[in-house]
């Protein structure tokens, strides 16, 4: 899945939980720490775990990266602010989830077993030049793009427009 899809669900997701008690600098700074950057670590993936070079994603992308890395770091957060720890753990969450839902490689089950599973996915990632070509009877990533924004626009529209407070 590509970093705005990452950005935009972690984000959405984050504001509609989270819109009368944080503020929005702190939703965009956690929906980009912990939905986008994430992803950062694929640089290191083939070296580090010695994984052939298309298999860049490292074991923190994967569920156990979810329980062994977030969930503490979100609560050490949690102890500047209580909201911290759900704001740490949906984006890293919504990130893993959203990497399943695309045709590839993935690790379940690292870094405990090095079994690598073959997702079928809903989305094709990385499609082709035109955006919207269904791919191998796969719909490209970038529908999921105009659904966040979708979203976003009524979220945001009901945020300034609707009445929250």
């Amino acid at each position: 899945m590509n970093k705005y899809n990452h950005f935009l669900t972690g984000f959405n997701v984050l504001f509609l939980i989270f819109m009368r008690s944080v503020s929005v600098i702190e939703i965009i700074l956690f929906s980009y720490v912990f939905g986008v950057l994430i992803d950062k670590t694929q640089k290191l993936g083939p070296n580090f775990e010695k994984k052939p070079t298309y298999h860049k994603r490292m074991w923190i992308e994967e569920p156990f990266g979810l329980i062994l890395v977030c969930v503490p770091l979100g609560a050490i957060l949690s102890l500047i602010k209580p909201q911290y720890f759900l704001m740490a753990v949906i984006p890293y969450a919504i990130h893993i989830l959203l990497d399943y839902m695309v045709v590839h490689e993935v690790c379940p089950l690292a870094p405990f077993s090095n079994k690598n599973v073959w997702l079928k996915g809903i989305f094709k990632a990385e499609p082709s030049k035109k955006w919207h070509k269904w791919t191998k009877g796969k719909p490209s990533e970038n529908y999921l793009i105009v659904a966040n924004v979708i979203f976003l626009t009524l979220l945001m529209g009901f945020y300034f427009f609707g009445g929250a407070t």
